[in-house]
């Protein structure tokens, strides 16, 4: 095979887009996947590199970017992954969303400034000291066991129980 045509043929190999067949494997330092390209081409253990400081582990069905480095189809590295069916789909132009694929939580930053947290089962955790400069706002407030809606003091009313807060 002459040069033009061997350096053609690598080019369109370079890239492929292949469907995640199995779970991701987490065992090495780098996670690995197995995907399957167009015409059935299957490729194991598969490096899938992730932007540092980001992790997530795509599930089977996820679609991979695949690079083949050198266009050799025997050392393929996943460089972007996606999940088209757990995808946000009421995104405005702009907004970015960090979203969990199959419960639908998410924190999303919003084309007006602000910021949603919405987890899908109701509970945020956070872990150390949480200060806010602006108002919160919620249905109750409960703090080591007492709620602000019904709390009373003892000997506070010329010595007798207040009464919970108007």
């Amino acid at each position: 095979m002459s040069f033009l045509p061997r350096v053609a043929r690598g080019v369109m190999m370079l890239i492929g887009i292949g469907r995640q067949t199995a779970d991701t494997d987490e065992a090495a330092a780098t996670p690995t996947v197995q995907a399957t390209l167009a015409m059935g081409e299957i490729h194991s253990d598969m490096p899938l590199m992730q932007h540092a400081g980001f992790a997530s582990r795509p599930l089977a069905d996820s679609d991979h970017v695949i690079v083949f480095i050198g266009g050799n189809r025997q050392r393929g590295v996943s460089i972007a992954s996606n999940d088209q069916n757990g995808r946000p789909k009421d995104l405005q132009p702009g907004e970015v969303c960090l979203y969990h694929p199959r419960t639908g939580s998410r924190i999303w930053l919003k084309a007006d400034g602000s910021v949603a947290i919405a987890p899908a089962n109701g509970k945020t955790a956070v872990t150390g000291d949480l200060t806010a400069t602006g108002t919160i706002t919620g249905n109750e407030v409960v703090a080591q066991g007492k709620k602000l809606s019904s709390h009373e003091h003892s000997n506070g009313n010329n010595g007798a129980d207040t009464g919970p807060p108007v």
